[in-house]
């Protein structure tokens, strides 16, 4: 008796959560309608996200061009300095030094022409045209300050 009443109880709470845990397909059909309206929300949010950040990094390209350009001129003005100091310098030392000057002077205007030829959104990415131009600057430093204590200047 124990055991019938057991499996009676069994039995019903079994069928209980079956037809509970079934849905009707108008049912399903409002979960899919949901999820769809949920998925379209967060294309939303991203595509969001995702023009946020081509704004700042349009806002970091500018930034970091005006920093670049502010060094280009400063080089541009050693350059001169260096050609002006050259015209005191024997004919054969002027030959041997113009070619460095012309080499540093060459090494700014490509730096100025890559950092004018930057778009965005471009095939490079842009933490890598950063480094790029990084080096450059690096470079073209270096070699300024390598030409200065060459020339005791």
């Amino acid at each position: 008796m124990k055991k019938s009443i057991g499996l009676l109880v069994a039995s019903i709470l079994l069928s209980g959560a079956v037809f509970t845990s079934c849905k009707s397909n108008e049912e399903k059909v409002e979960d899919a309608q949901e999820d769809v309206v949920d998925a379209k929300e967060d294309e939303m949010d991203a595509q969001q996200d995702v023009n946020e950040a081509q704004y700042e990094n349009a806002s970091d390209y500018e930034q970091f061009k005006a920093d670049t350009k502010l060094i280009i001129a400063e080089n541009e003005t050693r350059i001169a300095e260096f050609k002006v100091k050259l015209k005191a310098e024997s004919a054969e030392n002027q030959k041997m030094y113009q070619s460095k000057v012309d080499m540093l002077e060459k090494k700014n205007d490509e730096l100025e022409d890559n950092i004018d030829d930057f778009k965005d959104g471009a095939s490079e990415n842009w933490n890598d045209f950063k480094n790029r131009i990084q080096k450059s600057k690096d470079d073209i430093d270096a070699d300024i300050e390598a030409y200065k204590r060459e020339h005791n200047y």
